[in-house]
Formats: C-alpha cells, structure tokens, sequence
C-alpha cells in the first residue's frame, strides 16, 4: 500500500516590501503529491476547496483520478472511473459538497457525488451543440458559471439546471474574451474571470455587467504571460496564477498589484507551470503545478515594515 504524503515547510518569506505600509507575505507551509493507493501525482491539473466539508479537491488528468485531502495534505479518498472520468482538467465543488468535473475534451460537466458515485452529465441547455469548455465554478446560492470558449460567453444556470443568464462576446475589448481558463465568485456576487488572451483580469457585478478589468498580455510585473486561473480571497484579493512565469500574483480588487511570488523551480515556495489555483475559508492558497506534479499551500503573513532610519 502507498500512503499520501504531505511536506511541512518551514515559514520561508517569498515576497517583501520595504514601506512603512502593512507587508504582505506569503510562506509555502505544505505541498503534497501522491494518492492514498494510486501512488503519486502525473499531472495534477485543477484544485478546487469543499466548503462544505473544509476539504481541498485536486483533479489528476495524468491519472484520471479525483483526491480529496485534508488542508494539511493528509489524503482522506480517492476514486477514478474507466468509464466516465479519464482526463478531468477543471473542477469545481457545490455548496452540497457534490463535485462537477470537466475532462479533457472540454464537452461536458460530469457530476459526481461526495465519494465517487457518477451522478450524470450536467445538462447545459442553450450552450451550443460542440462547447469548448473552459472554466466553471459555483456560487454560495449553488448556481453554476461555465465558461464556453467557441462562443466566447459565460452562461450561469441555476440550481435546477435553467439559464439564469448569459453575457460576453468574443473581443479584446472590456467585457469580451477570447480563452477563459479560470472564473470566481465572491460572497456578494462579484464575477472574477480569467483570460489567457484577452484583457487577463476581468471583474463583473453578479447581472454580468463590466466593472472593471487589467492585465496586459506583454513585459511587466503587473502584466502576464498565460493567466491560467483565478480564486479571490475574504479580503477581496482577487489570485492568479501564470503558467508561463510561473507565479502566484495577488491584486486589490482594483486593479493594483500587492505581492507576488514563486519562479520555476521544484523547491518550497518556487514553482513549474501552475495551472489552477484555490482558496479555502482561512485564505490559505493552493496551487496545482503540472511539471512537478504536486499541490502548494500558501499561507500569508501580515508584518508592518520598521521605521525609516
């Protein structure tokens, strides 16, 4: 029998600023890589948190397999299906604690229950015939958010399955996408959506309406190369992870850059190629990484910087 493994790391600071101003700091605390039976990660390429149960859901496409783990990186299951789950890429978890599942053809939504029984595909009425599915996500409410690429548009559906709206646009302009990798939503409805060509960042109000948006594709520490997922935490702060600079970087809900972290690499704190990033209810950060093949957890520190000699 294999058993999960999960590294403690010691509290290493990967960003810091030197103002009089609050810090914001981020330490790699854990990272863990393996299955309880399965042995270890191929290619962990979506995380998502169980508010329900407070547990941390990772997708292994490389071994088709779901794991659940404690925040720790203690594995508690793990399941796969030849039938009906080969190459899962996106996951998110209902308030109910039942887990959607895209794979790897971007199709479909497949849904699972809390301990790997197969519940059906999701329908997803008015979404087109072929969908090229990027992203999806719940909210508190348990309405479901897909982002369809061929068309360039998010459709929301309700708990029973009906549209309950629609909005975007194929464009580079506010409000339009192109490749969406990553969508989030806060506690009072705010949509948060992630582009890897189009405007990186962009911010809706829970209609579908442009609040505002950042996030060049070009040079520059506020800018990106692949924004390949999103998560906001408590305080707002809207989390994206770029696959090509491999880094973590974490904005105001304005637009302004406050920290950022990581650099290729396998040791604590640096990282290869994140795919998809996740926060649970103490805002600690989990990162999938698909070159080394593990999961991440962040936790920040909130020092104030001495006083100028």
């Amino acid at each position: 029998m294999k058993f999960a493994i999960a590294v403690l790391l010691a509290a290493v600071p990967l960003f810091a600023q030197s103002d009089d101003e609050p810090q914001l700091a981020y330490h790699s605390v854990a990272m863990f890589n393996q299955h309880l039976y399965y042995g270890s990660f191929q290619t962990p390429h979506a995380v998502a948190y169980d508010r329900a149960h407070a547990e941390v859901w990772v997708a292994d496409s490389g071994n088709g397999l779901l794991g659940v783990y404690k925040p720790n990186g203690t594995e508690l299951y793990s399941f796969g299906s030849k039938q009906y789950l080969r190459d899962p890429v996106r996951i998110a978890v209902t308030p109910k604690g039942m887990v959607a599942v895209v794979e790897g053809n971007h199709t479909s939504i497949r849904l699972f229950s809390y301990r790997g029984e197969y519940k059906g595909d999701v329908p997803l009425k008015g979404i087109g015939e072929k969908p090229v599915i990027g992203a999806i996500a719940y909210d508190s409410d348990g309405n479901l958010y897909v982002a369809e690429n061929r068309s360039a548009q998010i459709f929301v559906y309700t708990p029973e399955g009906r549209i309950k709206q629609q909005f975007g646009s194929r464009g580079r302009d506010d409000g339009q996408f192109q490749s969406i990798t990553g969508i989030a939503i806060d506690d009072a409805g705010t949509i948060y959506v992630s582009d890897a060509q189009a405007l990186a960042v962009q911010l809706f109000d829970n209609q579908g309406n442009f609040i505002r948006g950042w996030g060049k594709h070009e040079m520059g520490g506020a800018n990106f190369s692949l924004p390949s997922g999103i998560a906001v935490d408590s305080q707002h702060r809207v989390i994206v992870t770029d696959e090509l600079r491999h880094q973590v970087k974490i904005f105001d809900d304005a637009g302004k850059l406050l920290t950022a972290f990581g650099g290729f690499g396998s040791d604590p704190g640096q990282m290869t190629f994140p795919t998809s990033v996740a926060v649970d209810d103490k805002d600690r950060i989990y990162v999938t990484e698909r070159s080394t093949s593990r999961v991440q957890v962040f936790e920040r520190e909130v020092t104030f910087a001495t006083q100028h000699e």
